[in-house]
């Protein structure tokens, strides 16, 4: 059952003592996640899309000395174990590959262990830690913190981008995140690599649900398993209220389940927060406003920076977040884009939970990204173009 932790103290989600915190960044920082790493005793476990933040690695805007990869780094250096897994496809190819790369060769020179994802999944885009979790070996007695994020670890992240994240100590949560951790560091590649496509039709093979060791957390959504099967069961079981971030809306079953909600008797608020309102949503945005339903709202954070003749208005922020809030009592943060690739093509985690202090949190930020002027903006159908079509709903 979804786990609802109610703090002895108020509101205080980010107390130290909780059980569990949100993380919203701009606005926290690195400094959650650096203290998760200095109070690791044994062990550090991380998979990550993308990892850069490291203040030799020249980027622009740069890191800082105590950066997230400096901590990793020094624990390493200090007698714990390091293991990381980095998306390798991002390592490959793309914009940051050079500096992943270097990133990741100052590691391995420090005795971090790094290892590639496995080409079982068309990306590994999953963003959690594991600290002193449970381990194979002689230590299963440990309990350890997890972290499921949104976020990759890269300076432009902690400073420019919507993004959540959740730490967490139940030992359910920690205990299965390390053993997808632990399966995942030694998972071969297939004799063929999973290959891209919005189709699981034309994907080359399909991620194997073997691929991914025995689950039971019923909060976690882990992809190519069980993401898009509890994420469309959170969605519909709406009454009153909808609020959804994402960078991508793009997965026309979501799709069509958010117009069926708004559509419902119940006449729910539907709000959504998009990186965009072209390219990849351009669809999924004109389908939900062409529906001339007063209970739906759509705005967008394209984020900065923006020339002076931009054609596109930018946002304080860009949305990289993806959270998920049904009727103000549940909610969703996790990796997961609302995209076929990401939700069963990808390896992604994320998180279910009841905690009202960080829903109510989660609900503020929500509020001053949508309502505040200058922070987002309404999103526009578009009239034409590759990608303007209206998505056929059942």
């Amino acid at each position: 059952m979804v786990f609802a932790l109610l703090l002895s103290a108020g509101c205080d989600s980010n107390s130290t003592h909780s059980l569990t915190r949100l993380v919203v960044q701009p606005d926290d920082g690195r400094g959650p996640i650096l203290s998760a790493i200095a109070g690791a005793t044994n062990n550090i476990r991380l998979t990550i899309y993308e990892i850069t933040d490291l203040q030799s690695v020249s980027q622009s805007p740069a890191a800082p000395a105590d950066s997230v990869v400096q901590a990793l780094i020094d624990k390493a250096q200090s007698g714990v174990t390091v293991k990381v897994i980095v998306d390798q496809n991002k390592y490959e190819t793309g914009s940051s590959s050079l500096q992943i790369q270097q990133t990741v060769e100052a590691l391995r020179n420090a005795g971090v262990i790094v290892h590639l994802s496995s080409t079982a999944f068309c990306f590994t885009h999953q963003k959690t830690f594991v600290i002193d979790g449970p381990t194979t070996d002689n230590n299963l007695c440990l309990r350890g913190t997890a972290i499921i994020m949104s976020l990759n670890l890269m300076p432009g992240y902690f400073g420019g981008t919507r993004d959540y994240g959740v730490i967490t100590r139940d030992p359910g949560i920690v205990r299965e995140v390390s053993s997808v951790f632990d399966s995942d560091f030694i998972l071969v590649n297939p004799p063929t690599a999973c290959s891209y496509a919005h189709s699981p039709a034309t994907t080359y093979p399909p991620p194997s649900e073997s691929d991914t060791t025995s689950l039971r957390e019923d909060d976690l959504l882990w992809s190519p398993v069980n993401s898009k099967q509890k994420l469309l069961q959170l969605i519909g079981s709406v009454k009153r209220s909808l609020v959804l971030t994402t960078e991508e809306l793009v997965d026309t079953d979501m799709v069509c389940l958010i117009q069926a909600v708004a559509q419902s008797t119940a006449r729910p608020s539907v709000r959504i927060l998009l990186s965009g309102d072209t390219g990849s949503n351009a669809s999924a945005v004109k389908t939900l406003l062409n529906l001339g339903l007063s209970n739906i709202s759509i705005r967008i954070m394209p984020g900065q920076p923006s020339p002076p003749d931009a054609s596109t208005p930018q946002t304080p922020l860009y949305m990289h977040g993806k959270q998920v809030i049904a009727d103000g009592v549940q909610a969703f943060v996790g990796s997961e884009n609302l995209t076929n690739t990401s939700l069963i093509q990808n390896r992604e985690l994320g998180i279910i939970f009841t905690n009202p202090c960080m829903i109510a949190r989660l609900l503020s930020v929500f509020e001053n990204d949508f309502t505040t002027p200058g922070n987002s903006l309404p999103a526009q159908a578009c009239t034409g173009g590759a990608g303007c079509a209206i998505i056929a709903c059942p």
